[in-house]
């Protein structure tokens, strides 16, 4: 138990505390042990704001046409965005050719650009995004064809 000297009316007192449980807790004065009752002090409300949120389930049919379902991956020559973020740049446009492993687009994730590279070597057939617009996991962001 800690020890605690306390002066009351110029005369000091040597006292311990025990563990408070429940409401009470022991102390020792003196050598004699007393089983005192504790309050504890008034705790002023809170003014952080409590915020509620609802989960809202997303209907799978609802999910736009660019954007393929988890689970599901891309069919050939479609690019998918690895992380839901913000086109910042599209380094291609329709009807150009590309090469394997060629920059094709710069998405914006997490405070972090990222390049996204042509999976095929194709003629870029259709870009359903577009520069500055935020986009999901998995959406579509270009298709390459052969």
């Amino acid at each position: 138990m800690p020890e605690y000297k306390i002066t009351v009316n110029d005369r000091t007192y040597t006292v311990s505390l025990g563990r408070i449980l429940d409401d009470s807790v022991a102390v020792t004065l003196d050598g004699r042990t007393y089983k005192v009752k504790v309050e504890a002090p008034m705790r002023k409300a809170s003014k952080t704001p409590v915020i509620k949120r609802h989960r809202q389930v997303v209907n799978a049919a609802d999910v736009p046409d660019r954007t393929s379902p988890p689970g599901i991956t891309a069919g050939k020559g479609e690019i998918l965005a690895p992380l839901p973020g913000i086109i910042l740049k599209l380094l291609v446009k329709t009807g150009d050719t590309v090469d394997e492993g060629q920059p094709v687009a710069v998405v914006e994730a997490m405070k972090m650009e990222n390049e996204i590279e042509s999976p095929v070597s194709g003629k870029v057939g259709e870009i359903p995004v577009s520069e500055g617009e935020n986009i999901l996991e998995n959406a579509v962001i270009m298709k390459i064809g052969r």
